[in-house]
């Protein structure tokens, strides 16, 4: 098989929180939809590069199997090294060709991600992508579809023409990634007393200076980019059997439940109308099987079987804050309960502990909303408390064997290490040793000074390393 772009230049590896099952499971249940058993499910990931997306995630379910197919050797290989590194049977990671899987992969899977993959490939593949999810998703599964957006794409299309002119005649990877920089360095300097749309536009490129090399050099340089109307994905979905459920992010959660008892078609207009209002760029569309009929508008009580997690900090009385912005909130016992909440991070909480009457139940919604509050399908994977033999998950002691810092946790998100004491207590934790024994070889590693060993069980409980 030829060399892809993705050999030449390796795509950073990396989970994406939004893709997890337990987070689409929950968004179902907002719209009166079961959903599959995160813990027994069939998972499928379309073009997931190396697969560290569901290998992390086979690492907290090891009852439900994972498979991930991509056109990079290179990207599948080194996936591979990582499931053999953390003994893992779950996975399924093998190099394949989206054309040829549309016609002959087998289902049905229970949740399907396209994660980076829809609006970076020509015209026919982007279509064998969505009969690939028509082909094998599950009668109750749940599809995640991720893509650049319009009208916002043209913005970046711009800066994108603007980097592809000075680029010319740059063909090494490396040359072209150090002259987009330097454009896009100078044209995101503001100048004075420049029109509104031209510093507008300056704010569009400031964001890509930020990208990791190899994110800009395969999502904005890409040879193939092609940014969607979401209007278009769901008529290509509803070609291939499928509907608009909702979109991922929480911010955009009004978009599949407008409140309105409208028909899905209805739906898909307001929610593309709302996209030319605030000029979108980024999608993460959920797709179900035609005729679930999902609820548009809340009903409290379907929060009742899920959990909510909150990073949170309270600030005063009936005061929070949550990255640089603060909020109210006027109930007292709710606002005592939210503090609760926030002070057991990442563990989870059962929604009724948080929010127990139907008014409470929607303020917990609106902070899901506002991203204030986290909404799980299940409790966190792992265990709370440290057992006889205490055990890290295997992906991540893998990955410290490996000499990484930024770690998987349970519950998907990364965790950057940037001492060493940490790195060296989670990798004594392969569930041989017993406490008498783990204090002895903490002890001897040289950070045993740091903290005692019942302290560093309780931390990296806390954190989601846990499984024994």
């Amino acid at each position: 098989m030829a060399a892809t772009s993705y050999d030449v230049v390796a795509y950073p590896a990396t989970i994406f929180p939004a893709t997890h099952p337990g987070r689409l499971a929950a968004i179902a249940r907002f719209h009166g939809l079961d959903a599959p058993a995160i813990e027994t499910a069939r998972v499928l990931e379309i073009g997931g590069g190396d697969g560290v997306n569901i290998i992390a995630m086979a690492a907290a379910y090891p009852r439900a199997q994972f498979h991930n197919f991509d056109l990079s050797s290179a990207a599948i290989a080194r996936g591979d090294a990582l499931i053999r590194a953390a003994g893992l049977t779950n996975v399924v990671n093998r190099v394949g060709d989206i054309m040829v899987a549309a016609d002959t992969l087998e289902g049905p899977f229970d949740y399907v991600i396209a994660h980076g993959v829809y609006a970076w490939v020509p015209p026919p593949v982007r279509a064998a992508v969505m009969r690939i999810v028509g082909r094998v998703l599950a009668p109750d599964g749940i599809a995640f579809i991720s893509y650049n957006a319009l009208p916002g794409g043209h913005l970046r299309q711009v800066i994108r023409d603007l980097m592809f002119h000075h680029l010319q005649g740059i063909d090494d990877a490396a040359a072209r990634l150090k002259r987009a920089y330097e454009v896009l360095e100078d044209f995101a300097r503001p100048r004075p007393d420049e029109r509104t749309v031209v510093a507008a536009m300056r704010d569009v490129a400031r964001p890509m200076l930020r990208q990791h090399p190899e994110t800009l050099f395969h999502d904005e340089l890409s040879g193939e980019w092609h940014p969607q109307l979401f209007s278009d994905v769901v008529a290509a979905a509803n070609a291939e059997g499928l509907a608009f459920l909702n979109d991922a992010s929480p911010v955009l959660v009004y978009d599949g439940m407008p409140g309105s008892d409208d028909d899905d078609a209805a739906v898909v207009r307001l929610a593309q109308t709302t996209d030319f209002g605030s000029l979108a760029f980024f999608h993460q569309t959920l797709l179900v099987r035609e005729g679930r009929r999902p609820a548009r508008r809340l009903d409290p009580a379907q929060l009742s079987s899920l959990f909510a997690s909150s990073q949170a900090v309270r600030i005063g009385p009936d005061r929070f804050k949550i990255k640089d912005d603060e909020f109210t909130i006027a109930d007292t016992v709710f606002a005592d309960r939210l503090a609760a909440l926030a002070a057991r991070w990442p563990q989870r909480l059962p929604v009724g502990d948080v929010a127990d009457t139907a008014d409470r139940q929607e303020a917990l919604f609106r902070l899901f909303a506002a991203e204030v509050v986290g909404l799980h399908a299940t409790p966190l994977p792992g265990v709370a408390t440290a057992g006889p033999r205490p055990q890290a998950s295997p992906v991540v002691r893998a990955q410290i064997a490996a000499g990484h810092r930024n770690l998987f946790s349970l519950d998907h998100n990364v965790v950057t290490m940037p001492v060493d004491g940490p790195l060296a207590f989670l990798a004594l934790l392969d569930g041989s040793r017993d406490r008498d024994r783990l204090a002895t070889d903490w002890a001897a590693s040289g950070h045993g000074h740091e903290i005692d060993v019942d302290s560093a069980l309780q931390q990296m409980a806390a954190a989601g390393f846990l499984v024994a």
